[in-house]
């Protein structure tokens, strides 16, 4: 989908598949995680190699009861461990309660979903991702405060913020 082929660049392009595994560097881990999406995909984690924290990263993910997905019994629970602790989570957070339950084996997780997961595995910062292209604004802003009402309500310290176009995090 880019415009410029790799011909085209004055760069060395090395390109490595990843499993469900863990690579590591200088100073730093990867780690995957097979997330619940047709035809598969994967979350992935990233942090130092002695620390915890870190940022997970989930963009296409069904926390629901929707689908048919090949993960093993006890996925959730896994997966929970696999983030848990992570300074920040970036999840999927395409739809309203109301909108999923017309699209269950899509891939997607609804809002409350995904305050859910970040509640349950203790991590720092929410950022609401994926978000419906349809969505205005106003919509997201909406629902952000439902999120951050709903954390409030569970005497949670989660942050949950909306991811936006041109957004920074700082790790």
């Amino acid at each position: 989908m880019f415009p410029v082929t790799f011909e085209e660049l004055d760069a060395t392009i090395d390109f490595q598949g990843i499993g469900i595994e863990t690579r590591k560097g200088t100073g730093y881990e990867v780690s995957a995680f097979n997330v619940r999406h047709p035809g598969g995909c994967l979350g992935y984690r990233f942090r130092e190699r002695a620390g915890q924290g870190g940022l997970a990263y989930v963009s296409d993910n069904e926390l629901g009861p929707g689908g048919k997905y090949d993960v093993p019994e006890g996925w959730r629970e896994q997966f929970v461990h696999w983030m848990e602790g992570a300074d920040v989570l970036v999840h999927d957070a395409f739809y309203t309660t109301d909108e999923y339950d017309h699209h269950r084996g899509w891939g997607h997780s609804t809002y409350r979903e995904a305050v859910e997961l970040a509640i349950e595995a203790k991590v720092g910062m929410l950022v609401l991702f994926h978000h419906k292209p349809e969505r205005s604004d106003e919509e997201l802003d909406k629902r952000l405060a439902e999120c951050q009402a709903m954390v409030k309500d569970r005497g949670s310290p989660l942050k949950v913020v909306a991811a936006a176009e041109g957004m920074t995090l700082e790790i």
